[in-house]
């Protein structure tokens, strides 16, 4: 369940964690994000807890997605201005948006750490069979390391 998100509304939760897979899954094939569909997923968590929990706390989630997606906008057009080539695609920053929303910063930090740990063995995996790659598309590797960092959190 996400942390603020009404009981009686944990249907949204199950539309959020739909529209990251299928974000991801699309990601996967055609290294394209459908920001439409993020943007519904905000629009549905946001208006979820400010119209069952608080405004409050829906700004606040909100706040704190902004400031995720704006990190990783910086933090690549730094690797940018310093490689002339990008080190993160903005999909990655818009789920990273969602996810951040509708779940909290510390599962979606998870992700990153343990879905990066994941991208490197598959790109390894890969070159051990002896193909090329010069691109990994990065959500579904965070669409699987949410899973297991939301386990963590809310379990352990």
């Amino acid at each position: 369940m996400a942390p603020n998100m009404p009981p009686d509304y944990w249907w949204v939760t199950g539309v959020v964690v739909f529209i990251l897979a299928l974000t991801a899954t699309v990601d996967a094939f055609t290294a394209t994000i459908p920001e439409l569909l993020i943007f519904l997923g905000l629009l549905a968590v946001v208006g979820t807890q400010g119209r069952c929990a608080s405004w409050e706390i829906a700004a606040q989630h909100l706040q704190q997605a902004v400031i995720a997606g704006l990190l990783i906008w910086a933090i690549n057009f730094a690797w940018y201005c310093k490689f002339d080539y990008d080190a993160l695609g903005m999909g990655d920053a818009k789920w990273t948006m969602l996810a951040v929303a509708c779940f909290g910063v510390t599962p979606v930090l998870f992700a990153w750490g343990f879905g990066a740990v994941l991208a490197v063995i598959f790109m390894e995996a890969v070159r051990l069979v002896g193909y090329r790659i010069s691109r990994v598309t990065f959500s579904p590797f965070l669409f699987i390391s949410l899973g297991v960092g939301l386990y963590w959190v809310r379990f352990w």
